[in-house]
């Protein structure tokens, strides 16, 4: 299996993506050190990672129109590697608009299991594609913000790119 990797400058800062031949199955907006990085998809894939910008070109433009503030619906394939459970988390995330947030309760309904608003923050924290997979859309019933596993100044830096900001009003 190939797996691609790229470069990426955002705004949140160097960020790597990752696919396979399916799809995009990554975006580390905090990946730390390239070498660690690529040993970590070496690991994970079983093969050395080629840098190729190629399967990115897409991606890198919604990105940049998102940075700058246009609505985007993304439009990549993606290549989603999880529970069950997480990737039918992760497509209903998916339907919550730009600009919008929703509660983990929310989120757990539309997942088909509404007691499961814990279940629903992990699978969040698993979201090896954020921002792509709109995890900084969750907030807390409480209008609170919540976690978010690359830091919540990411997380408050997204919303704002969306015209989201506290206190947060569920939808």
């Amino acid at each position: 299996m190939k797996v691609s990797y790229a470069a990426l400058d955002l705004q949140t800062g160097r960020a790597y993506a990752v696919a396979t031949p399916s799809g995009i199955t990554r975006l580390e907006l905090r990946p730390g050190l390239l070498a660690g990085f690529i040993g970590v998809l070496k690991d994970e894939y079983g093969v050395i990672p080629v840098e190729d910008e190629r399967p990115f070109h897409t991606l890198k433009r919604e990105l940049d129109s998102y940075f700058s503030g246009e609505p985007v619906v993304f439009t990549s394939r993606l290549d989603l590697v999880g529970t069950e459970f997480q990737k039918k988390v992760w497509r209903a995330l998916m339907k919550v608009p730009y600009g919008n947030v929703r509660s983990y309760k929310w989120l757990a309904g539309l997942a088909g299991n509404p007691d499961a608003a814990r279940a629903v923050g992990g699978a969040l924290n698993r979201n090896r594609i954020p921002i792509i997979i709109p995890c900084h859309r969750v907030v807390q019933s409480t209008g609170g913000i919540g976690g978010f596993a690359c830091g919540l100044d990411v997380k408050r830096m997204l919303l704002g790119v969306e015209g989201v900001i506290p206190p947060y009003r569920l939808q």
